[in-house]
Parts: structure tokens; C-alpha cells; sequence
């Protein structure tokens, strides 16, 4: 396999940037039937494009424009650090897929399985996983019902935390390829993932798996891994904190809510979701 110049990494870089700003497809707006579910992709789409910023940061010797938004005190600086966060999350599952999915589709082909291979370059893989990632965000708005319990996906994000990180004497964490759950943990675990994601996602969760199995013998597999689950754990914790943070002027709290046909209904105080 040749490797790409320095030239040709970096305009895949900026193609990467590009592809953000167009998340969640057009496609997906056409199934909107309510001004709810509209403003929902809106709301996505900027989002998509905020991201695209701190992308691009990294690639240009430039300050980021929405820096002085925060230091004018227009947005809340948790915001400014969740999409940081997630600009490094994407990041370090770019350079792990860079690194890994050569070996990965070379193993899955010698497997002779008879499902096609879909991917012809880790940029495919990953352009793949963040339209994944995208509809998986805005899927939910579409269903009849959907739940977005905010205690639930704290417990999810703990759970999952669980079996990957353990944390010594001294404070510091380590990543373990073993699950570190017990039977009780990874049955709710799962059970409130499904409800939770709606896309099956299967090429993404094979890929992780096959890095965490593949670190063990891989020692550039296992430190891009590593550093991908860090990230991939750090911005978990941040969206946990985020939905304890109290109103503030540059902050809207955020409840747990549901969908019910097109309309996004809020939980009220004792739980229940309001007609």
C-alpha cells in the first residue's frame, strides 16, 4: 500500500473539515414532518459546523474565531469545552483508524466472509463512521417514542467507563483491555444501549473491538487505542457534568426529555414526560 505524501494528508484533513459542515445529510431533513423535528436538524447542522472550527483549528496556524465569543461571555465556556473535547475525540479515532484498519480489513478479507468488506481506505471508514454518528443524533426526533433519560445515560457513561479504566491508589488511570463489569453490569449496560442508540453501528463496534483485541500483540495499535479511549472517556465525563450544571445567562440546563410523534415533550420534576 503507497503512503499518502504529506500534501495528501493534510487535504485529507481538510476534506474531513469539509465533510462536517455537511452533517446530518440533506436527506435526513426530508423525512422531518414537524417544525420540531426541523429545527432539530438545524440545530444539528450547526452543531456540525461549530466542530468543523476546532477541526480546522488543529490544521492552521490560526487562533480560533470562537474564542473571543467565549471571552465576551456569549456562550458558556462548557460548551467551548465539550466541542474541544470532541474535536480531539474524532481526532485520536482518525489516527487510530489510520493505524489500524489496513490490518483490520486485511484480516476480515483472509476471514473469507461472505459480507463484503464496505471500506476501500481508513478515510472511507472514517467519513462512514461520522455520517454514523450523525444520524444516530438525529434518528431519534423521527420515532414515534424515544426517551432521553439524563440519569440513565449518566449510568450508561459510568458503566461503560467500568469496563475499560481503573483508577490506582494515586489517582491515575489506567486503560485494561479485559471488561472489567460483572454479568449484572454488562446486561444493564446493554440494555441501556439499545435504548439509547438506534443505529446498529456494527462496522464501528467490530473496529473497536478488533484495536482492543488486536493492542495486545500491536504496540502502535495499543498507544493510538489508548489514547483514543482517553479522549473517547474524558468527553463522556464533560456530557455527564453538563447535564447537572445549573441555568446560568450563558448556560440553558438541560432536562431529560422525550419524543412523541415529532414533538420533544420535558420531563417534569417527577420524572414523567408532559403531554
Amino acid at each position: 500500500m503507497n503512503k499518502l505524501t504529506e500534501q495528501e494528508k493534510e487535504q485529507e484533513y481538510q476534506l474531513i473539515g469539509d465533510y462536517l459542515t455537511q452533517l446530518p445529510s440533506e436527506e435526513l431533513i426530508s423525512h422531518a414532518k414537524t417544525d420540531e423535528q426541523r429545527k432539530e436538524w438545524f440545530t444539528l447542522r450547526l452543531h456540525y459546523i461549530f466542530l468543523s472550527v476546532f477541526w480546522k483549528e488543529r490544521l492552521y496556524s490560526i487562533a480560533n474565531p470562537l474564542d473571543r465569543v467565549v471571552d465576551e461571555k456569549q456562550i458558556d465556556p462548557l460548551i467551548y469545552e465539550l466541542y474541544k473535547l470532541r474535536a480531539t475525540y474524532l481526532l485520536r479515532l482518525w489516527k487510530l483508524i489510520k493505524v489500524a484498519e489496513p490490518l483490520y480489513r486485511e484480516s476480515y478479507i483472509k476471514a473469507n466472509i461472505s459480507f463484503k468488506y464496505p471500506f476501500k481506505s481508513p478515510f472511507e471508514m472514517f467519513i462512514a463512521f461520522l455520517q454514523e454518528e450523525a444520524e444516530d443524533e438525529f434518528l431519534p426526533c423521527l420515532q414515534g417514542y424515544y426517551e432521553k433519560s439524563l440519569p440513565k445515560m449518566r449510568e450508561m457513561i459510568d458503566l461503560g467507563q467500568k469496563a475499560h479504566l481503573i483508577e490506582d491508589k494515586l489517582s491515575s488511570t489506567n486503560i485494561v483491555i479485559e471488561d472489567q463489569r460483572n454479568s449484572i453490569e454488562k446486561s444493564k449496560y446493554k440494555s441501556l444501549e439499545k435504548k439509547h442508540f438506534l443505529k446498529e453501528r456494527r462496522w464501528y463496534f467490530l473496529f473497536i473491538t478488533f484495536c482492543r483485541i488486536k493492542g495486545n500483540s500491536h504496540r502502535k495499535i495499543r498507544n493510538k487505542f489508548n489514547q483514543f479511549m482517553e479522549a473517547f472517556y474524558q468527553l463522556q465525563k464533560n456530557i455527564a457534568t453538563s447535564t447537572r450544571k445549573r441555568e446560568s445567562p450563558t448556560w440553558q440546563k438541560t432536562y431529560s426529555y422525550a419524543w412523541k410523534k415529532g414533538r420533544k415533550v420535558r420531563a417534569n420534576k417527577g420524572g414523567a414526560y408532559q403531554d
